[in-house]
């Protein structure tokens, strides 16, 4: 089992490392902290384009159109989703992923270090869940 810490990690940067070792190793990955993870940008031009994705509506049955997520962990799986190919072993591979908002007590002795922020604009994806309309509370650690 591979666990990684997402704080402070740019979610693309993060997605790719994570599809490469789903596809070339056969361990399960478990990505914890993923409310830390951070797309860097103009904060307000990705709330935005977040919104807008949710927005757009098909013709026909709204069932049929596309489901985006809202909630810090499953904007990560969807994009490590995004990374992977579109057959079988993609599938398989994404199997292999499990990803949590905060850190559960189970990982809480083996977390990695998490990197030092980097200078540059961005947006966390807790608050970006937040301002999506996601129904969680601002999670206070440490």
């Amino acid at each position: 089992m591979i666990l990684i810490n997402g704080k402070n990690k740019i979610l693309g940067r993060l997605c790719t490392e994570v599809a490469e070792k789903l596809l070339k190793q056969n361990d399960k990955i478990v990505i914890v902290n993923s409310k830390d993870v951070i797309i860097s940008g103009n904060p307000t031009l990705i709330v935005k384009e977040y919104l807008e994705r949710l927005d757009r509506g098909g013709k026909g049955n709204p069932e049929n159109n596309p489901k985006y997520p809202r909630y810090p962990h499953t904007i990560v799986k969807r994009a490590v989703r995004g990374m992977l190919p579109r057959n079988p072993k993609g599938v398989n591979a994404l199997k292999k992923l499990t990803t949590h908002i905060a850190v559960p007590l189970e990982y809480k002795d083996l977390l990695p270090k998490p990197e030092t922020l980097k200078n540059v604009s961005h947006i966390a994806l807790e608050e970006l869940s937040i301002k999506l309309g996601a129904k969680i509370k601002k999670i206070e650690t440490d």
